[in-house]
This record gives structure tokens, C-alpha cells and sequence, in this order.
């Protein structure tokens, strides 16, 4: 079975089209997609957001039969993306249209007709909510009792808050990859896991309890069993997957009450508290306590200013709401 069947095709891309050509270039793209996922350069999540951004733009397309897309097509794209999206939404419908186009180049199958095209300027004044250190210690209170799942859930708070691993390299780290307390894993656009982090005293103890009982039930863990394994009846001792880690860490800060839910049943802001912030948090920890280049290192950055842009902009936000009280003229002479 190829990538191609392993992962059921999205009924938008297999639909009729005025541009046909457009749809089989998209198929093959999916393809490649899915053949990195299950490589580990990417994360199924990514993935799912380029082919879900890239089906909407093959849709519009087919809704105005264009068969060759251009430059000036994108243009309007995003233009009629303006009219009913914000700006980040806006942009995350460019980014697939431009990595799908980026990828047709590289097979010289069709030009890259969306690299000139500019996205949306976000605003980037406000802080960006994440939980702080004392709320991320909360959510360890909500793992009830000493089964496997709990002592594991507890481990995946630790070693996620001490390390500021993104979800493709923890659910990639093997047993064999810790030593002593420093942990290898495979970075961002990294093919090796070269990367390294190290663990916290309390990070180590949890993780070592989660082991010792794995240890206990299923005897020795070979060097490249996972790190992090599924528990239960039909995924138990499996790699555990991005999402399965994103629907535990989500569980519990929903529990802690700083996730809420919609009327519909789905989660309100899920890109602002997810599983994701919980690096953000650890990334503006440091940054308040340690600096930018502190910072930096923990978030394995080759720019600080991502580092700044993307991560540690929570301290901006307390700073200047404890410059509040410096510039009330409220007392002053008239």
C-alpha cells in the first residue's frame, strides 16, 4: 500500500475540475506530503492544514474555471480570502498555496506562480497568551492517580515544559535517544536527531517513573521503542502521535478552565492554548528569567527574532501593564 492509499484522499481533490492538470499536481503534492509525515520532516498537522488551504484554493479556481493560474490569480485569491478572513487565516491560505506551487516548481511541472505574492501584515503589538509557569504546574494536579496513562501524562508536562520540544520530535524520540539526563532529537529541517535538550530534576524523576513501570509491565525497552507510547487495548505500547499528545495536553488545560468551548462543542482559540503553547510557555519562562539568548538556545532558533516574534512576547505585555501606574496622572497637581 503507497502513501497515496495509506492516507484516504480529501473528496476536493478528487472532484471534477476545469483544471485538471491543477488536481493531479495537487494529488501528487498529497503524496509527497504524506511521505514526509511518516518520514518525520513533517507534522501531520502541518500537512493537514496544506491540504485542507490548498483544496479551498482548488476550489476557487474551479469555481471561476481557471485552468492555469497565475500570478495575478493569487493576487485575487487573496483578495476575496480579505473580504470574510483575518489576516492570519489569510496568510495560512497563502502558505499552502505558495508551498504547493514552491513544490510544482521543483518537479518543473509548474511555476511557482505564488512567490511574489505578499501576505497580510499582522498585528503583533499584543501579548500572546500562554500559561505561565505555576498554571503549566497546575495541569500536573489534574493527572489522577499512578496508572501508566497518568504517570505518562505527567512525564509529557515535564518533558515538554522543560525542553520546549515541538510535538514532531517528541512523539520521534526513542528510549535509546535519552542518556542521563540529555535527550537527541531530530530539530526543525533536521534529518538526524543532532539536536539535544536537557531535562529538569523533576522532568528526569517523571519520565524515569513512566519507564521504570513501562519496564515492570513489558520487560526491557529496546533502544528505538518510543519514548512516549499509546496505553490501552488497541494502540497500547505504539508511538504516540502528535495528536494523541495535543488531545491529552488540551484535555487538561480545558479541565484547568483555560480552555473553554463553543456552543458547538469545539474548542474556542485553539491556536492561541494548545499543545503548542506549552513551548511557549517554556520559551517566555526563560525569557523572563534568563533573556533573549537564553531563550533562543531552549527554543533552538537560528534568528532571535523569531524567537521574539513568535514566542517570548507574553513579558512585553506585563511590562507595560506595570509601567501603567507610572503614567496615571491620577494625585497630580492641576
Amino acid at each position: 500500500m503507497n502513501a497515496l492509499q495509506s492516507h484516504p484522499q480529501p473528496a476536493a481533490l478528487a472532484a471534477v475540475s476545469s483544471a485538471p492538470e491543477q488536481r493531479a499536481l495537487a494529488a501528487a503534492w498529497w503524496q509527497d506530503l504524506a511521505l514526509r509525515v511518516d518520514a518525520g520532516e513533517l507534522s501531520g498537522r502541518t500537512a493537514d492544514a496544506y491540504r485542507k488551504n490548498a483544496a479551498a484554493w482548488l476550489d476557487w479556481l474551479d469555481r471561476l474555471a481557471v485552468a492555469m493560474p497565475t500570478p495575478a490569480d493569487v493576487l485575487a485569491y487573496v483578495a476575496h480570502l480579505r473580504a470574510r478572513l483575518k489576516p492570519g487565516s489569510v496568510n495560512a491560505h497563502l502558505a499552502a498555496v505558495r508551498a504547493f506551487y514552491a513544490w510544482t516548481e521543483t518537479r518543473n511541472a509548474y511555476p511557482a506562480v505564488a512567490r511574489s505574492v505578499g501576505g497580510m501584515k499582522v498585528k503583533k503589538d499584543g501579548p500572546l497568551e500562554c500559561l505561565d509557569r505555576s498554571q503549566v504546574a497546575g495541569l500536573l494536579g489534574l493527572v489522577d492517580g499512578e496508572s501508566m496513562a497518568a504517570l505518562r501524562d505527567r512525564a509529557l508536562v515535564h518533558v515538554l515544559f522543560a525542553t520546549a520540544l515541538r510535538l514532531v520530535s517528541l512523539t520521534a524520540a526513542n528510549v535509546g535517544d535519552l542518556v542521563d539526563a540529555e535527550l537527541a532529537y531530530q530539530g526543525k529541517g533536521d534529518r538526524d536527531k543532532v539536536a539535544r535538550a536537557y531535562l529538569s530534576p523533576s522532568a528526569l524523576d517523571a519520565l524515569g517513573a513512566y519507564l521504570s513501570a513501562r519496564r515492570a509491565q513489558d520487560g526491557p525497552l529496546a533502544p528505538d521503542a518510543p519514548l512516549f507510547a499509546a496505553v490501552g487495548n488497541r494502540a497500547g505500547g505504539e508511538r504516540l502521535t502528535s495528536r494523541s499528545v495535543r488531545r491529552v495536553l488540551v484535555g487538561l488545560m480545558e479541565r484547568a478552565g483555560h480552555v473553554q468551548r463553543d456552543k458547538a462543542g469545539h474548542l474556542a482559540r485553539p491556536g492561541i492554548l494548545s499543545a503548542h503553547s506549552l513551548r511557549r510557555s517554556s520559551i517566555t519562562t526563560v525569557y523572563e528569567a534568563r533573556g533573549l539568548d537564553a531563550a533562543q538556545a531552549l527554543a533552538n532558533h537560528a534568528d532571535p527574532k523569531t524567537t521574539l516574534r513568535a514566542y517570548a512576547r507574553v513579558q512585553r505585555g506585563r511590562v507595560l501593564r506595570s509601567l501603567a501606574h507610572v503614567l496615571d496622572l491620577g494625585g497630580a497637581a492641576a
